[in-house]
């Protein structure tokens, strides 16, 4: 009987279809990358950065969003697509909102046209940053306009009965096109140049493929609501980039600790940040790894991709 089920099971998970919005990004192309392994059908979407198997989508067209998904048929829709600069989102404020708003909110029109579960992919910084770590109960209070885009993103996908709001945080990966701040640290300090890095700016590093396999669990299995996913450890950035120094045989004395105020980032960064994963880990079969591990794993992605 048990077997009979998880036969069963794994025919389910089999039959269903992902569609990756943003796939020619890090965060899509680790769902992408994951889904591949898992043997689960899919397909992705860009915008901006053409990729070969990619098809074309602006989210914020309502028309062609839904007229792609009712094409596609998809179970589950994964949003990575965003505008992510924090401080471009800043002096962009309604090129912003336009994508991260009204481009979700179009995306959550569409799926609840054919059907589909919109994942959405948040951010930690939906909170201010005082008292962190966050749990997936506690009230959001963004301080930035990127932020504000986030949250307004949420409430959109809310709308739906059947969503997944994914908050996470420090997300990178060996993603050479990508401008996550471990590869650029790495770069950086390999070239013999130094890196100012906040010594007050807390979170969890989150490695994208770790991020993707847990948020496909959660799909897969028909969860609904909101999760924080992200690693396990929380360390600020500065101590984070000492322990790539330790992991790649890096020179620490290049890294230069400093304040948020002395880098003086045009969008005011929340500092004390983290987010409590206990939900996750308790449902998941997926674990999320520890700091020490993702890096480890870094270096290894990392090694194998050729040279630019």
């Amino acid at each position: 009987m048990v077997r009979k089920s998880l036969i069963l099971k794994e025919a389910a998970v089999a039959d269903m279809k992902y569609v990756i919005v943003g796939a020619s990004g890090m965060i899509g192309k680790a769902f992408m990358s994951e889904l591949s392994k898992s043997g689960i059908a899919n397909f992705g979407t860009y915008h901006s950065r053409p990729k070969a198997g990619l098809l074309h989508l602006d989210i914020t067209d309502k028309e062609s969003a839904v007229r792609l998904l009712s094409k596609l048929e998809p179970d589950v829709v994964v949003q990575t697509a965003a505008q992510p600069n924090v401080d471009y989102c800043e002096d962009h404020q309604d090129e912003a909102w336009r994508t991260n708003v009204l481009g979700t909110e179009n995306l959550a029109s569409a799926c609840r046209q054919v059907g589909a579960k919109h994942l959405f992919i948040s951010t930690d910084y939906v909170f201010d940053g005082t008292a962190g770590p966050y749990g997936e109960e506690d009230s959001v209070n963004p301080i930035n306009y990127y932020a504000r885009t986030k949250v307004e993103g949420e409430n959109r996908v809310r709308s739906l009965s059947d969503h997944l709001i994914i908050r996470t945080g420090v997300v990178f990966d060996a993603d050479r096109e990508s401008k996550n701040f471990a590869l650029r640290l790495v770069n950086e300090l390999s070239a013999g140049r130094s890196l100012r890095v906040p010594i007050d700016q807390i979170g969890n590093p989150t490695l994208a493929s770790n991020l993707a396999a847990c948020s496909i669990e959660l799909g897969t299995r028909n969860k609904v609501g909101t999760y924080h996913l992200a690693g396990r450890s929380l360390m600020s950035r500065y101590d984070f980039a000492l322990m790539i120094c330790g992991v790649f045989d890096l020179d620490q004395k290049l890294v230069y600790p400093v304040t948020s105020e002395e880098l003086q980032q045009k969008a005011k960064r929340p500092k004390k940040l983290g987010l409590k994963t206990d939900k996750a880990s308790r449902e998941l079969s997926t674990q999320l790894l520890d700091a020490a591990t993702v890096v480890t794993l870094f270096k290894e992605k990392l090694s194998h991709l050729p040279r630019s």
